[in-house]
């Protein structure tokens, strides 16, 4: 996986690359307050991906079954289309049920995310039967706009999806697409158009119950925050979503290199500004994403070994009491199939972290 630099803002990465080959750190940004206790947000959770049990070896019932048991109070699950609907008009909701009667007896409010584009690797999980057809592949057009087909694949896809799963009271919270207008390599520079996510939005409303509301992410563009199309999606999730979520990363390989992004000053203040804007606007801010995993170059998963550059417990603790402190009350850990699979090795440091986190004392707060 790679971070790519937009060529634009050469000039500014060349001089944050002399700072990392002079110092092996990136520039000095302003010291966060210190935490004198750990605390953890109101609301506290994580993302759960069956697909990455599968490449991690896990079975995923039991890995979501001891997730659940942590004690988070929100879980996101992800709807992957491939999964869902192997052979066209065809679905299999096998897995899906089971995580959703299984959170319901753990008494675990729900996210599910659902469209193109859901969390993990390669994002977008088109099933065989569609990508064969169509231009589904690498691309620097908005898919959706490549294959117009895919928009109505895409909504019948969310409206079984959905009219399937209406019953289930634990599903509060409907994630339309996963960082829809992001272009990253690891996604093939794949993306999608402001107009298409409006119109799965509409289509979610009319199904969606009264209590369940739409959530829509994006991210920052690292280390400097100054993508101008960052400020565009996040203002096009505000008028759309009832809640907006944006991922945040703290250590990110560059490219294949032993150096990292790392956020600087402007990164930390556009995450402050935009909660305050949603604020004013009666919207809720998540961290839909908190990394809580290592992201480290050529490996899609870090299991070479224990200790690694990006992160470890203490790194994803400390980014923890940052977002707490820029008063963030949904923070959603990444990673949590990561900390089970060391378990599993005999490893419990990052479990006994993540627990410890869990258990300790919430923030207060009066932002929305």
């Amino acid at each position: 996986m790679a971070y790519i630099i937009p060529s634009n803002r050469l000039v500014r990465w060349l001089n944050y690359s002399k700072s990392l080959l002079l110092t092996g750190k990136p520039p000095q940004t302003p010291s966060q307050p210190v935490q004198r206790s750990i605390q953890r947000p109101a609301t506290l959770g994580t993302t759960f991906s069956q697909l990455q049990c599968a490449y991690l070896g896990l079975d995923y019932r039991t890995t979501f079954r001891q997730i659940c048991q942590l004690g988070f109070d929100r879980i996101r699950l992800c709807g992957y289309w491939n999964e869902l609907e192997p052979a066209a008009g065809q679905f299999d909701f096998t897995v899906l049920d089971w995580l959703l009667e299984e959170a319901d007896r753990q008494k675990v409010e729900l996210v599910i995310a659902i469209g193109m584009k859901t969390p993990r690797w390669p994002e977008f999980h088109f099933p065989d039967w569609l990508s064969d057809r169509y231009d589904t592949g690498q691309g620097h057009q908005p898919i959706d706009q490549r294959s117009p087909v895919l928009v109505e694949y895409t909504l019948r896809f969310i409206d079984a999806v959905m009219n399937h799963t209406k019953q289930v009271a634990a599903i509060r919270y409907w994630q339309i697409e996963n960082e829809p207008f992001t272009q990253l390599e690891i996604a093939g520079g794949r993306f999608l158009s402001y107009e298409f996510v409006q119109q799965e939005v509409q289509q979610v409303r009319q199904i969606a119950r009264p209590d369940q509301q739409i959530l829509l992410t994006g991210s920052i563009m690292l280390p400097f925050a100054d993508d101008p199309g960052d400020e565009v999606a996040f203002q096009t999730c505000l008028a759309a979503a009832d809640v907006v979520g944006f991922n945040v990363y703290s250590k990110v390989p560059i490219g294949q290199t032993r150096f990292y992004l790392e956020p600087q000053a402007a990164f930390w203040q556009t995450l402050h500004h935009w909660r305050l804007q949603l604020r004013q606007n009666h919207k809720a801010a998540w961290i839909a994403e908190a990394q809580a995993e290592p992201w480290e170059p050529n490996q899609l998963v870090a299991t070479r070994g224990i200790h690694h550059p990006s992160s470890s417990p203490a790194q994803a603790i400390a980014l923890t009491q940052q977002l707490v402190e820029l008063e963030y009350n949904t923070i959603l850990l990444w990673g949590c199939e990561y900390w089970y699979w060391h378990l599993q090795q005999g490893r419990s440091d990052w479990w006994n972290a993540m627990q410890q986190l869990i258990q300790s004392e919430r923030a207060t707060s009066e932002s929305a």
